[in-house]
């Protein structure tokens, strides 16, 4: 088992906001998470739907999750999201994964 923590998050756009929700997810990434300790990796994905949108990241440890989330920036962040969509929120380790031919 991984002992990286991966953070799944699934929103909901409102009518006409999946691509906007999109733009904020990444560009919340580029500017905030992905300078945040313990960041490794981040994907937001739009799906064929016109309304869901995926922002898969992974983290060094839970505890960083933690400390990301507890940045007054975070706050705010989230009110720019919460316009925009309603999502719900999971956290993990990977328990089996296949990349090209290989399996963990």
């Amino acid at each position: 088992m991984s002992t990286t923590v991966t953070l799944i998050n699934v929103f909901t756009a409102k009518p006409g906001k999946q691509q906007e929700l999109a733009n904020t997810l990444a560009e919340g990434t580029r500017n905030f998470f992905s300078k945040q300790p313990g960041s490794l990796s981040s994907s937001v994905i739009v799906g064929g739907d016109g309304n869901k949108v995926a922002n898969i990241s992974q983290w060094r440890s839970a505890e960083d999750i933690a400390a990301f989330r507890g940045d007054p920036r975070f706050g705010e962040y989230m009110k720019s999201i919460v316009e925009l969509a309603a999502g719900e929120s999971m956290m993990g380790h990977t328990t089996y994964s296949h990349t090209g031919g290989i399996e963990d």
